[in-house]
């Protein structure tokens, strides 16, 4: 099982845990930014439910960084915040979420698995 981001259990909102890992896939990006910006795609991430929203990854050279806002993307990530975040604390394993339907993927798929591998590191 591959966990991307260990988040600690926690009382806190669901949505205190989706903002956290947005912050968490920034401080990564800040960390390793030549690791990111090699792939140079933006990545949308519709999150649906009561904590959802829609979030923008951003690997360009010049724009790096994550941010709340709905702009065209190369690869578009549709999910329930629910398995949101089981996906990111490893509790949700992306074949299976993508099998079963958990998640939703247009645009470049193959940027979607090079991402998935990039936060592996």
């Amino acid at each position: 099982m591959v966990k991307w981001f260990p988040i600690p259990s926690r009382s806190h909102a669901r949505v205190s845990r989706t903002i956290e890992i947005f912050e968490r896939v920034e401080k990564k990006l800040k960390e390793k930014p030549d690791d990111f910006t090699e792939v140079g795609a933006v990545y949308k991430f519709v999150i649906e439910g009561p904590e959802g929203g829609t979030w923008i990854i951003d690997l360009r050279k010049d724009t790096l960084g994550v941010r709340e806002a709905d702009e065209d993307a190369e690869c578009t990530v549709e999910i329930l915040d629910d398995h949101f975040v089981d996906l990111f604390t490893g509790k949700l394993p992306p074949e299976s979420a993508l099998l079963s339907g958990k998640i939703k993927l247009t645009g470049n798929v193959l940027l979607a698995i090079r991402f998935a591998d990039l936060l592996k590191r």
